[in-house]
């Protein structure tokens, strides 16, 4: 039987496949990337095979952070499982055996194993092609659709390259598709590009980490005004970035755009950032210290903006503390410590935040309250109004409200915050959070919110309100919330007091007046 003739027909149920859910995001969003990266995948939604499944990739965190656990075990069943079913005419009821078999596997722990004994076997590539689509299209499981994927990074051609692209635009299925695009296609760099620009999760960290050794130039100057950003943290992607991208050599050319400055802030602020942490950081970086002196020559030349003043403020916090962490700085580290300390100085910051505070209804308002506190500033009318406004289920503004007003602004917060708490449950958990940890500080203010922190369902909200409730002191207290902080100060403390009476003496000692 020839590889031509040897193929399978349509899946037998009617439970969606990743393919038929890549489709309709395509079909409604375009190429990607995609809402939510592509969650739900059709096995969330479904509980496909009865499989308990991840709301989001977990394999992004495993590959970086912990390994691999290797199990020949059942890689060797897999294989024996392939090999029968390709010694025999194509048969879907035993591919779909196969299928509901590698449910139960890791794809990420078996994918390298996979391959190196499929290639001692010699299993026939037109075959193995001929399954790996067919598990990659039919598949309403994630790991059979990355074994497939896996397959097609072993046997695939140029023929496969859409199907790749089109499910490695799921973020999930990213890591696998990029190995497999990077495999299999002639211009192997430019196929993965092709993907990377499609996705920005842990997808984007895969791809571009696929893409550290490309000589491309377009790749390398994307990399440096775009391909670092991700929405996990861009502390993944910058030492690749500024390295491959050749961060120093673009800074030094005649023409500097706009994009490549701001590019180059967010790089060397999460290389900064990045100092013990997931990947490498500035003091590992060969070109740091020529980089950051001609950022500094860039920066005081360009208009001020909101990005490059976060940029500037970590790289100060940075350099700060640079020449003593790090003893071969000390000379560089202090000339550039002064150089940015004077950059910083500069009046035009302070009115960037201004400017940016002045509109209450901007949907990225928050992103100057972090710049605010650096610069020393105050802007509490601003975020009152802010919350007044178009009050945001987002928990910073609320919190940075309740750390910097006084307990008449505290009232006005709190009055503002109770109407949303039962709207949308799901998300008010991120208002709630940091308000009943602010709420500390105004004793008396906010006893809904209280309430409705300690009546959710959410655990660390519930440990956040009885431990406020029981900083509060007793003479503050509403007279609901009496009964209540009996029961959180045991919970708080850990022991139960011996007599429990609304009446009884103040457990919480001397009264203490809130200091804003």
């Amino acid at each position: 039987m020839t590889g031509h003739q040897w193929e399978f027909g349509d899946k037998a149920d009617e439970l969606p496949t990743f393919l038929a859910h890549a489709l309709a995001l395509s079909a409604v969003h375009g190429p990607g990337p995609w809402p939510d990266h592509g969650f739900p995948l059709p096995d969330d939604v479904t509980g496909a095979l009865r499989r308990t499944v991840t709301p989001a990739s977990l394999d992004g965190p495993r590959a970086l952070h912990f390994g691999i656990a290797r199990d020949p075990s059942t890689v060797e069943a897999i294989c024996d499982r392939v090999e029968r079913l390709f010694s025999a005419a194509p048969d879907p009821l035993t591919v779909r055996l196969l299928h509901d078999y590698l449910t139960t596997c890791s794809p990420l722990d078996l994918a390298d194993d996979l391959g190196t004994e499929i290639e001692r076997r010699k299993l026939p590539a037109n075959r193995l092609r001929t399954l790996g689509r067919h598990l990659a299209e039919h598949g309403i499981h994630r790991a059979p659709v990355k074994v497939g994927l896996v397959l097609l990074g072993l046997a695939g051609d140029s023929r496969d390259r859409e199907l790749l692209l089109l499910l490695g635009t799921l973020d999930e299925l990213t890591l696998y598709a990029g190995i497999a695009l990077h495999r299999s296609q002639p211009d192997r760099d430019a196929a993965v590009f092709q993907l990377a620009r499609r996705v920005a999760g842990w997808g984007r960290i895969h791809t571009v980490r696929l893409l550290r050794d490309t000589g491309d130039p377009e790749i390398r100057a994307w990399m440096l005004r775009e391909g670092y950003r991700n929405t996990v943290m861009n502390e993944y992607l910058a030492h690749i970035a500024a390295t491959t991208g050749d961060l120093h050599g673009a800074l030094t050319a005649n023409q500097v755009d706009d994009a490549l400055v701001d590019g180059a802030g967010d790089i060397l602020a999460a290389l900064a950032d990045s100092e013990g942490g997931p990947a490498p950081g500035l003091s590992v970086y060969p070109q740091a210290v020529p980089v950051l002196a001609r950022y500094a020559r860039l920066l005081s030349s360009r208009s001020p903006t909101l990005g490059r003043l976060r940029s500037l403020l970590s790289l100060v916090a940075y350099l700060r503390r640079a020449p003593s962490a790090f003893p071969g700085w000390a000379a560089d580290g202090q000339r550039l410590t002064a150089r940015y300390e004077a950059l910083l100085a500069e009046p035009h910051w302070g009115r960037v935040v201004l400017t940016h505070l002045s509109d209450p209804t901007r949907p990225d308002f928050s992103a100057a309250l972090w710049p605010a506190d650096r610069l020393e500033l105050r802007p509490i009318t601003q975020v009152l109004a802010h919350l007044e406004t178009s009050p945001p289920l987002h928990s910073f503004a609320w919190f940075w409200a309740l750390r910097h007003c006084d307990p008449d602004q505290a009232e006005r917060v709190a009055a503002l915050a109770e109407p949303l708490l039962p709207s949308v449950p799901s998300q008010a958990t991120a208002v709630l959070e940091p308000l009943v940890v602010a709420l500390k500080r105004f004793p008396g203010i906010g006893w809904p919110i209280l309430r409705a922190g300690l009546a959710g369902s959410d655990a660390q909200v519930s440990r956040a309100a009885r431990a406020t409730l029981a900083a509060w002191p007793r003479r503050a207290l509403p007279a609901e919330a009496v009964a209540h902080r009996h029961e959180a100060v045991p919970n708080v403390h850990g022991t139960r007091p011996a007599t429990v009476s609304p009446a009884g003496p103040d457990v919480s000692g001397p009264a203490t007046e809130s200091k804003p």
